[in-house]
Parts: structure tokens; sequence; C-alpha cells
């Protein structure tokens, strides 16, 4: 159940990309904050597609544990006559599947030839809110600016690369205390991005062999259920 509901969540979290606010009295660099915005603005507007490889780990301080799935990460955002589309093929530490195309949710688990149908919302059990609507693949900067405050922390080096350090609070009190991105100076994209929740638990996503733009088919999207998969719509 809590596995399920991390990748349900891990699916909301990189299906939206990024509702930010700029605080100016929280900013000691305000010129160098536009700068970084504006190139994750120009990638939102350049991406067409993304395949990648996904760790994605949550920790749990309230009983110490960790649980770190992996996999491959395929998306198409859309384009106002398109619904944007998202596919997660876990590996380990088991197979599993994830798929969204617009609201539309799959979580396909072969292991027990079970599939969860329901909308994305209810994927994530009223706790979209606190992910979906957040840092993920599927918001320009400028139309998401009122949800949250923005800080930049500094530039790290993140896999051999700088990436500025950004730190995100929502407007809106919820189950997160704050989000933070490390978004790649070259590209403008946002490989790593770490969830505070209020009571200590955290989960850090990680994008790495990033290929933008390549050319994939909508049935790429498509998982194709074995015959005698039980399909239900409840946890």
């Amino acid at each position: 159940m809590k596995r399920l509901t991390s990748l349900a969540l891990s699916a909301a979290v990189l299906l939206c990309l990024s509702g930010i606010g700029y605080r100016a009295d929280a900013n000691p660099t305000p010129q160098l904050l536009t700068g970084i915005l504006a190139k994750m603005e120009k990638m939102h507007k350049d991406l067409k597609s993304l395949k990648a490889q996904i760790v994605q780990e949550k920790t749990n301080v309230q009983i110490g544990t960790k649980d770190k799935d992996s996999g491959a990460l395929l998306y198409k955002p859309g384009n106002g006559k398109t619904k944007g589309k998202l596919r997660i093929d876990y590996t380990k530490p088991t197979n599993n599947t994830v798929a969204v195309v617009g609201e539309s949710f799959l979580f396909y688990q072969p292991k027990i030839n079970q599939a969860f149908k329901n909308t994305l919302a209810k994927a994530a059990k009223g706790r979209v809110g606190g992910y979906a609507q957040l840092v993920g693949l599927d918001g320009s900067v400028k139309s998401l600016m009122e949800n949250y405050n923005i800080e930049y922390v500094n530039d790290e080096n993140i896999d051999g690369q700088s990436a500025s350090h950004l730190r995100l609070t929502p407007k809106v009190s919820g189950s997160l205390a704050s989000i933070e991105l490390w978004v790649n100076n070259q590209t403008g994209f946002p490989s790593m991005q770490k969830f505070n929740e209020r009571n200590g638990d955290y989960t850090v996503v990680k994008l790495t062999n990033l290929q933008h733009n390549i050319a994939l088919n909508d049935s790429e999207f498509e998982v194709k259920l074995p015959g005698g998969t039980k399909v239900v719509d409840k946890f």
C-alpha cells in the first residue's frame, strides 16, 4: 500500500513541471533567479518528448525506513489538442508500471497480476494537491507562478554538471513544507527534486541519462494487460 502510494506520487510529481512564484524580499539575487526561470520556461516550450532513467527514494523518518525504486521514464507533454503522457517502468526492487494519460492513471503489478485504474487525483489519495501541482513537466513557469514562493539557495555540482539549487514554498498550506529543485544550468531542466513533508519525511526524485525530443509513439505509453489481470479502482 505505502509503496503503491509512493509510486503514484512519483508519477504525480513528474507530470507537472513547476508552479513557481518569486518572493523578492526572500532572495538577494533577483536577476540570477530571473535568468534561471527564463531557462526553465524555454526548456518547457522546447520540450517535445523525454526519455530518462529515474531513481526515487522516499525516507520515512518516523520509523527510520527508506524505499528506493528505479526504472525507465517516457514522457510527452500535452499541446492543447493532445493529452500529456507519462510512463514509468520500474525494474527495481520489483517490476511495476505507472502510466498516465491526461487524468487517467494506471498502476500495473505483474507479480500479483493486478492493475489499479482511476484518475490521477484518486491515485494520490487526495495528496495530489501536495505533489502533482508542484514540480513536474506539464505547466509553464509563467502559468503557475501564483502557487509558490521561490528562493535561490546556491549553485551545486550534480553528476559533474553545475545546477542551481532552488527552494519552493507553497503559498497554500498542505502536506508539503517545501520543495527543492536542482536546475541544470545548461539545459534549464530540473534533474533532481526533493519533496519535504511537514512530518519530516522526504522524497528525492532524480533523472539521469536524459534524452530530449526523441521520437516517441503514443503506443509506447499504452500498457497491455494480459488476460486474467484483476482490475481494481481502489487501493
